[in-house]
């Protein structure tokens, strides 16, 4: 009677754990997690209720290949169905769906990482293996996964003339650089990139001059950018699709020098005694917007002076008195204003002085 009660209690027990299990959906059962060391080998196989983790760590940004080998596992496809790169705060970087054989080629920042492999559905299936390699991207300032330079409270220094490595990564769209312009000169850039697309912009503290560069190609190119004296916030973005294509991320480097405005050469100063005039002409130079022409009665132009600008090389004075006249030019540099704010002028220092007398 006794034996008979114990196998009807152990019936029971089994019954109702059969009943939890078809009442309650599968889980992934996560493998422990494994610390990757580049240059190995690490290999798996996964279906529906498996999911492996791989931690690993970047003291400096670089970039991060897993390049991947898959077999066969007896499922209807022979494909890793989820793939996922996590940061230390548990955010996806990195996600891609239903692979087989592949490299994958990571730009990130330094910080800890979790690469996970895993699975959604029960359709796919495969042996796996796979090894990882990084190489750094020997950034200036090696940026880290919870600490950016992506604000303007946390824009890093630069002096002009230095030269700076960069890299733009899987979760870091945008680099900012704080620079000091001592004089309203221009701006020589040079931005080597191996992005597919790179946007650069430069605007001041205040907002008033504004100058952005769009749709760099990867390569070497040049600019030059007139830029007021003031402070500056120099801003260098990838292309919109940096967060799910990893060929919108990548190294990028830029050195600076500066060029002041042109000064003017007076070439010709044609007086005119009959008609009391005076014509001077200067050089053409392709670095200024124009020119001011300017004479007065004395050496240190106080009396009896006379200014005027223009776009052209040439100017013309009239109403002249007998005498001697004082004669410079320089150039200018004009930022068109639009709307009710005036049009702003820079200038060049002036030219050497000469001498006409009139007649």
């Amino acid at each position: 009677m006794m034996k008979n009660k114990s196998l009807w209690k152990g019936l029971i027990v089994m019954l109702a754990a059969a009943f939890v299990m078809l009442a309650v959906p599968v889980q992934k059962v996560s493998a422990a997690e494994t610390k990757l060391k580049w240059g190995s080998t690490y290999s798996g196989s996964i279906n529906v209720s498996k999911c492996y983790k791989y931690a690993f760590s970047l003291k400096q940004s670089g970039n991060v290949t897993f390049v991947f080998q898959v077999s066969d596992a007896g499922y209807a496809f022979t494909s890793m169905d989820e793939i996922t790169v996590l940061d230390e705060t548990g955010k996806e970087v990195y996600r891609i769906d239903n692979v087989g054989d592949c490299s994958l080629s990571l730009d990130l920042l330094a910080g800890n990482y979790t690469l996970r492999i895993g699975m959604e559905d029960g359709m796919d299936g495969c042996n796996f293996t796979f090894t990882p390699s990084f190489k750094s991207s020997k950034e200036t300032k090696s940026e880290r996964a919870m600490a950016k330079n992506n604000e303007m409270g946390t824009a890093t220094s630069y002096k002009i003339g230095k030269s700076v490595k960069g890299q733009l990564a899987l979760n870091d769209d945008i680099d900012i650089y704080k620079m000091r312009v001592t004089k309203s000169q221009y701006l020589n850039l040079t931005v080597s990139s191996k992005l597919r697309e790179l946007n650069i912009n430069l605007v001041n503290t205040s907002g008033s001059r504004n100058v952005s560069i769009s749709d760099i190609e990867a390569g070497l190119h040049k600019y030059r950018v007139f830029l007021p004296k003031g402070t500056y916030y120099v801003k260098f973005r990838g292309g919109v699709n940096y967060a799910t294509d990893y060929h919108y991320t990548g190294k990028y480097s830029f050195r600076t020098s500066v060029t002041a405005i042109p000064k003017p050469t007076i070439t010709k100063t044609k007086p005119d005694n009959k008609y009391k005039t005076m014509y001077i002409r200067c050089k053409k130079n392709s670095l200024a917007n124009g020119y001011q022409f300017q004479i007065a009665r004395d050496r240190k132009f106080k009396k009896g002076k006379k200014t005027k600008q223009d776009e052209y090389t040439g100017m013309y004075m009239v109403d002249l008195k007998k005498g001697t006249y004082y004669v410079r030019v320089r150039s200018y540099v004009k930022i068109d204003n639009y709307g009710s704010t005036p049009d702003e002028y820079y200038y060049s220092s002036w030219s050497k002085v000469k001498t006409v007398k009139i007649k």
